[in-house]
């Protein structure tokens, strides 16, 4: 007797979802490594090694600290050394590939977790390549900046679902991998108790304060450690300049501030109370080009809350359209 394999249409949903992650995770590798210098990527892949060999700090193009990158880089050159004497590029290109599915994964996760319908969050995905990809046109090879949603996404995830001892190592590691971990603590405000003030829910959850006493001591550690870094304030606040980053995220943070109320309260506080003084932050003390290092907002927070405001508003026109069109039903005429 012949069986038919019946594919139902939420497996159907499935594998296009799956099929859209690893093709986006392979457009960020394959987009960055077209454009990549060659002799940079091996000088940077280089020092990642040697930092890991001597476990000794690593630090980014600019100075700051990117404590986790050796460790990222280190398994994928060690498995091809033996293998290929261009090891180092060849790392790089399964480390970004790894990291970029692993980006997609955890957002399309997330998107659906917040009850986006899965068409939504496949667009979600294509928003986040398209300026993830943007973003690392320079020193797309900094691993660590790939790495930071990630830790984030997960921390994120961890909270919602209050599995609160994988919040605080995703939150303490994100605080090793870069500076910006500090505001990774903050993401349990979305694990807010409904009808409650989240900053409340949040003061009385133990994980919190643990995982913020964890970052800060890391914070202040590892700067003390690392050297100063060579970055001058402000200088993507210029509007040329920041309308160029705002630009490469797809207008998202300016369209999630716009539409915040469609937003889950804990959410809500996290767009208004925690990217906004992040992104005052990271203009302060970083070297923003095109937006690289606000991959973490742009992925937790400001691709979340536009989406769900996009749907949000889709749901209101339909429901006015409903009520037009039986409104203009038109009535039998009456009996001779």
């Amino acid at each position: 007797m012949n069986l038919k394999m019946q594919v139902t249409p939420r497996s159907r949903e499935t594998l296009v979802a799956a099929a859209c992650i690893a093709f986006c995770g392979w457009f960020l590798m394959k987009f960055h490594m077209d454009a990549a210098n060659d002799s940079e990527t091996q000088a940077y892949v280089a020092s990642l090694i040697a930092s890991a060999a001597h476990t000794s700090l690593s630090t980014d193009a600019t100075g700051q600290y990117a404590a986790l990158a050796p460790y990222v880089m280190w398994p994928f050159t060690t498995l091809l050394q033996p293998i290929t004497g261009a090891y180092l590029i060849r790392g790089l290109v399964f480390a970004l590939l790894v990291l970029g599915v692993a980006l997609n994964a955890l957002t399309y996760v997330w998107l659906r977790t917040l009850r986006l319908t899965w068409l939504t969050s496949l667009v979600g995905l294509v928003l986040l390549s398209t300026s993830a990809a943007f973003a690392m046109q320079l020193r797309g090879w900094e691993s660590d900046k790939l790495l930071e949603p990630i830790l984030f996404l997960l921390a994120v995830l961890a909270a919602w679902h209050r599995r609160w001892p994988l919040y605080v190592l995703c939150a303490a590691l994100a605080a090793a991998n870069r500076e910006t971990g500090i505001f990774a603590p903050f993401v349990a405000l979305v694990a807010s108790d409904p009808n409650t003030n989240p900053l409340r829910t949040l003061a009385r959850r133990p994980a919190f304060w643990l995982a913020l006493a964890f970052c800060s001591i890391e914070v202040l550690v590892l700067r003390q450690v690392g050297p100063a870094p060579s970055v001058t304030p402000w200088a993507y606040a210029a509007p040329a300049r920041f309308v160029n980053v705002l630009g490469g995220l797809c207008l998202l943070p300016v369209l999630a501030l716009a539409v915040g109320r469609a937003a889950p309260l804990g959410l809500r506080w996290l767009l208004y109370a925690v990217t906004v003084p992040w992104l005052v932050v990271v203009l302060a003390t970083e070297q923003v080009d095109q937006g690289l290092v606000l991959l973490a907002p742009l992925a937790v927070v400001w691709l979340a809350v536009s989406l769900l405001g996009v749907e949000a508003a889709i749901r209101t026109q339909s429901r006015l359209g409903i009520r037009r069109d039986v409104a203009r039903v038109p009535e039998a005429p009456a009996a001779r």
